[in-house]
């Protein structure tokens, strides 16, 4: 094993968001280069000067959280698709013609990111897109007072299962997370125990959205296919 990473080998800005010095310090030597690498990322991201990122961090206490969770979610994972992620969310935060209101959104897409693993992120382009790389119809629906209103159509298990790449075993516990992260719904009435289907609920088409803009664009090939591809 090499020598410990040192504080001051991991760009000093990253110091502005709070706890993640401690954090560093506190992390093994696997976790503090994963740290490292992610914040040189980043900083490729960006494409800004550290003094500049410093500063953007530390005018911003809302920026400074997002960089916290962040962080410490890229020390932890094991996937470097996850800190690819984080870090691309990270520099949506960053970017100079992000308005309060995109800033604060951003906030909650951070912690949603940290939440999922890759392959409910891969779920959630599947519930979100057809298999041509589309996004998903939406299809009217009449109230009962007798308006209409439009929502993205159900999408139904046996789909899924088709073009779900991981093992059979894991959809269920990946459909949970992705209820979980309040990023979908489960529709249709019950037969037997089962359901008729999942849609992306709004929430889950403003993450979407974010995550096919700004973490690789139309169509969906990293998430579906992977790196590479």
């Amino acid at each position: 094993m090499g020598a410990p990473i040192q504080w001051g080998d991991v760009p000093a800005w990253i110091g502005a968001a709070t706890g993640v010095a401690s954090l560093f310090r506190g992390l093994g030597n696997r976790q503090q280069v994963q740290l490292q690498g992610w914040a040189e990322m980043l900083e490729e991201l960006t494409d800004l000067q550290p003094e500049e990122l410093r500063r953007t961090v530390e005018d911003n206490p809302v920026i400074t959280e997002i960089v916290g969770i962040a962080a410490e979610e890229a020390a932890r994972t094991a996937t470097d698709e996850k800190r690819y992620s984080l870090a691309q969310v990270v520099t949506a935060a960053l970017r100079g013609d992000a308005t309060p209101g995109q800033v604060d959104a951003l906030l909650y897409l951070t912690r949603t990111v940290a939440e999922l693993d890759p392959a409910d992120l891969t779920l959630l382009v599947i519930i979100g897109t057809t298999a041509d790389d589309k996004p998903r119809p939406t299809e009217q629906i009449e109230a009962g007072d007798g308006t209409t209103f439009e929502q993205p159509v159900t999408v139904p298990r046996k789909e899924l299962a088709a073009r779900w790449r991981a093992a059979p075993e894991l959809l269920d516990p990946a459909l949970a997370s992705l209820e979980r992260a309040g990023l979908t719904q489960r529709r249709g009435p019950v037969f037997h125990g089962g359901v008729a289907g999942w849609a992306l609920n709004g929430y889950g088409e403003l993450f979407l959205g974010h995550l096919l803009i700004d973490l690789g664009g139309w169509p969906p090939r990293r998430q579906l296919r992977g790196r590479g591809d």
